[in-house]
């Protein structure tokens, strides 16, 4: 049976129940009642009832799109939906038959279609960062469920995949983006400058807060740094950040991650806002650093 969207549904179901009022004439000969509609008018109905159908088709098509969807449960391989970790950010972006978004660690991108309540997705690329056990759990459950979704539903801002049979897959709620300015953002990745993302190490931290003054400010590891920073649409430029000069010991390797990190950040040529994560890439495209909105 073909399946059709929720709003989609209603629509057609309201159409056919005043169909069936209508044809409801006085008198016992059914037959006589049909014959005397007439088809013309029948016809006038039934051309109303076709673009108001495939207006909610393309309404509920539009909720699926533009909105940033942060992933709340996901099926395991025992069939169950288990809850994701507050700590741990998966999400979907649906936009111009490409679906992208962050799997718990890595990026990724993949193409699909929606057609009257059905959604298929593509083989997924990403990125191939070494991830902690919470990311990965959540994230190779998630990669699969994306390659079995057939349908999806949107209940209450709530997001449902599908799969084949109909059941619930993965689950997501509506995520309100962050404006970059004002916000204090924690990296979860940086380019190390050899080539590589890499997360932090355990016990460390870094933070960037990008202030209305154009001075980007925040905790380097060990020491605070300051650098003035240029927005002009997607792109941004950072001058080099002069830093405060403690040196630290603890944890391990955290003065070699702090020089790497401060100058990726003059390497940086856009900036991309996902939900609560921010990307901030090169001219080539390659990974500068990945951060969390605080509390997000």
């Amino acid at each position: 049976m073909r399946k059709i969207s929720v709003r989609a549904a209603m629509v057609r179901g309201a159409g056919c129940k005043f169909l069936r009022s209508f044809l409801q004439l006085p008198g016992n000969d059914e037959k006589r009642g049909w014959k005397m509609v007439n088809a013309r008018f029948l016809g006038m109905l039934i051309f109303w009832a076709a673009p108001v159908l495939a207006l909610a088709i393309e309404v509920d098509r539009s909720a699926l799109e533009g909105t940033t969807w942060r992933l709340v449960s996901v099926a395991h391989t025992d069939g169950q939906l288990h809850a994701v970790p507050n700590s741990v950010e998966a999400t979907a972006t649906f936009a111009n038959g490409s679906v992208s978004g962050s799997g718990g660690c890595n990026r990724y991108t993949a193409s699909y279609t929606v057609d009257d309540g059905k959604l298929t997705i593509g083989l997924a690329a990403s990125t191939m960062m070494a991830c902690s056990e919470p990311q990965t759990a959540v994230e190779q459950p998630f990669m699969a469920a994306l390659a079995a979704t057939m349908a999806y539903k949107i209940e209450d801002g709530q997001l449902s995949l599908l799969d084949a049979g109909g059941q619930k897959i993965a689950t997501f709620k509506m995520q309100q983006p962050v404006a970059l300015k004002g916000v204090t953002w924690r990296a979860t990745v940086y380019n190390n400058g050899r080539g590589a993302a890499v997360s932090l190490i355990d016990g460390s931290e870094i933070t960037a807060t990008f202030g209305t003054d154009g001075v980007l400010s925040g905790s380097a590891g060990c020491n605070h740094y300051r650098a003035a920073y240029v927005t002009a649409g997607s792109s941004i430029t950072i001058q080099a950040p002069a830093a405060t000069r403690k040196a630290c010991s603890s944890p391990d390797g955290v003065m070699q991650q702090e020089s790497q990190y401060l100058k990726a950040l003059t390497t940086a040529a856009t900036y991309a806002i996902q939900g609560q994560q921010l990307e901030l890439r090169t001219a080539d495209d390659a990974l500068v650093a990945l951060f969390q909105a605080s509390g997000g």
